[in-house]
């Protein structure tokens, strides 16, 4: 059985949301608060009833007890149990996959769905149920999964602990896939008997004292004695349960185990559980370096082991972890955005161009996907700029982007920055892209971005960042930066990027590094610009280099308030800050 259908009201964060998962792999990103987590406590409420729900008015959306919170999930891929009419062959309901949505009355062009919901109101009493739209909610005796039934629809969980599931306990996945029932409640009660035959053996005299004097005392108040009061292990008190037995590695209990290693062997035991599962991870990442949450990813998405036919489980997961978006595929991962509190899920894979450019995009620029706001820079000279600003900013008391949601990225060229700004939009990312001009880009891209919400900004002048820099700043700050190059470059390479933009632009070529205030001219300072961008051997072109610039132009930024540099710079500080 898969899920094919959630939709959720007045739960937690969410007030409303309507969502079609994919059949194998779902992994939510999105910003703090964004309700990743609410969903899959919602699918796992619903999945896994029980007699007990501790429910509070916190869990209603926006506190509105008079709001009830109903959590509908509607599964297909049925077992032919399932579909019978002396089962719930009566309350099917129709999955039409093509327009992905669900229809109330079956119909053999359409797969055959359930509908499991759970309501909580204002008593603060859950309620399951079967759900279709020809069952009248009111009734008092709505139908219901049968209990036996209800343990092929649970989900298993595996949170940042799963120490519960290497024990025999109750739902633990050792019980599921371990030896029957009868024989292990045989094997407790020999151990129980056994423990109290041991504790009979052992000194009894501790007792004597305390088992004298209730003796004593129930003489005196004519409680019948049948034998004599003796210190014994209780039946019930000692039982031993399933739950006490846990897994050993030699005589260390695996639950001992490191977070990472626990979750690895509790995740790989669950797969072998069963080949058709639902299965819900909190944070994948906790505990695991890189390389194992790329084992464990890789194993999650298989088929169970020495299963052939069996489809790969239904896995939803969420992650904060650039590791985990770079080893997925797009069509594994979904945005997560909540406004006002309806919560929308958006596929990367369709919201993209095509597959292939949004696989490009998560493996180029994974940390972008877990921000709230994006500031694309056409390269890495703009991204090791607009982070350099940041520090800067932050030095002087401003906020930071990190605590404002917002990074900065590589855009990787004028073509493909625009393509990655659309591509954040359309996710429900909120985008400042930042473009050169002295090469073109595609005019329909730019104002696609304009027309989704993105801010745009442009060199005026047909120039690229370092020429606007270079264009822009007081002359000594032009010096420091030449003398910058030269840490980056060899002084000869500096000099002849310089001499060969002089060629171009007809101008005297220079013998040294040594600038004459005569030089200060506009021609001048573009050819500087023009040879910090040279393609061959470029200045700036790296990220911590970019930082570096931006240490060097960022004090002198209120003395050219007035120019372009500084204007487009404040620009972006507005956004961040808005």
């Amino acid at each position: 059985m898969r899920i094919v259908f959630v939709e959720i009201q007045n739960f937690r964060g969410i007030k409303k949301l309507d969502w079609a998962p994919a059949t194998a792999v779902n992994c939510l990103i999105g910003p703090g608060d964004s309700t990743k987590t609410t969903i899959l406590d919602a699918i796992e409420l619903a999945l896994n009833p029980r007699s007990y729900m501790f429910a509070d008015d916190s869990d209603f959306f926006d506190l509105d007890v008079d709001r009830p919170i109903k959590v509908t999930v509607t599964l297909a891929g049925l077992p032919s149990e399932f579909r019978s009419d002396d089962r719930y062959g009566m309350h099917l309901r129709g999955w039409n996959a093509q327009e992905t949505k669900v229809e109330d009355e079956p119909d053999e062009r359409l797969e055959d769905a359930l509908s499991v919901r759970v309501t909580i109101d204002k008593s603060l009493e859950a309620r399951w149920s079967i759900f279709n739209n020809r069952i009248d909610e009111k009734e008092s005796d709505p139908p219901t999964v049968r209990y036996k039934d209800a343990k092929q629809l649970a989900t298993t969980r595996l949170g940042p602990y799963a120490e519960r599931h290497l024990g025999w306990g109750r739902r633990s996945v050792l019980t599921q896939i371990g030896e029957s029932t009868d024989s292990v409640s045989l094997q407790l009660a020999s151990a129980s008997r056994a423990a109290r035959e041991a504790f009979r053996q052992g000194n009894q005299n501790v007792f004597n004292e305390t088992v004298s004097r209730a003796e004593q005392l129930g003489k005196k108040f004519a409680v019948p004695i049948r034998d004599k009061y003796a210190a014994e292990l209780d039946v019930q008190g000692v039982s031993i349960t399933a739950g006490g037995i846990s897994l050993h590695d030699g005589k260390l209990p695996l639950r001992r185990l490191g977070t990472g290693s626990s979750r690895l062997i509790v995740s790989a035991l669950q797969h072998d559980a069963g080949g058709s599962h639902i299965a819900l991870i909190d944070e994948i990442e906790h505990g695991l370096e890189p390389h194992r949450i790329a084992r464990l990813l890789k194993h999650l998405k298989s088929p169970a082991i020495d299963v052939n036919t069996a489809p790969p489980p239904q896995i939803f997961m969420t992650t904060h972890s650039p590791v985990v978006i770079r080893e997925l595929a797009a069509s594994d991962i979904f945005a997560v955005r909540s406004k006002a509190g309806v919560t929308e899920v958006r596929s990367v894979a369709t919201t993209a161009k095509d597959l292939n450019t949004a696989q490009r995009h998560l493996r180029h620029s994974p940390d972008a996907f877990l921000a709230r706001r994006v500031a694309v820079g056409e390269g890495r000279t703009e991204q090791g700029l607009l982070r350099g600003l940041d520090a800067w900013w932050s030095l002087k008391g401003k906020d930071s982007f990190a605590l404002l949601g917002a990074i900065a990225i590589d855009g990787g060229g004028n073509s493909k920055a625009p393509v990655i700004a659309e591509h954040l939009l359309d996710l429900g990312y909120e985008v400042f892209l930042l473009l050169d001009t002295d090469k073109a880009s595609p005019a329909d891209l730019i104002n696609s971005v304009k027309e989704k919400g993105g801010t745009v900004f442009e060199w005026p002048d047909a120039s690229s960042t370092e020429e606007r820099i270079f264009l822009d700043v007081p002359w000594n700050t032009v010096i420091e930066l030449v003398k910058f190059a030269e840490e980056c470059e060899k002084s000869d390479s500096v000099r002849d990027n310089i001499n060969n933009a002089c060629k171009v632009q007809s101008l005297t070529e220079i013998s040294d590094l040594t600038f004459p205030k005569s030089l200060d001219t506009n021609n001048f300072r573009r050819v500087l610009g023009t040879a910090a961008k040279n393609d061959s051997r470029p200045w700036f072109k790296d990220i911590a280099r970019g930082e570096r610039l931006a240490e060097i132009i960022a004090p002198y930024l209120d003395q050219i308030s007035g120019k372009p540099l500084a204007k487009t710079i404040s620009s972006l500080r507005q956004w961040v800050d808005a």
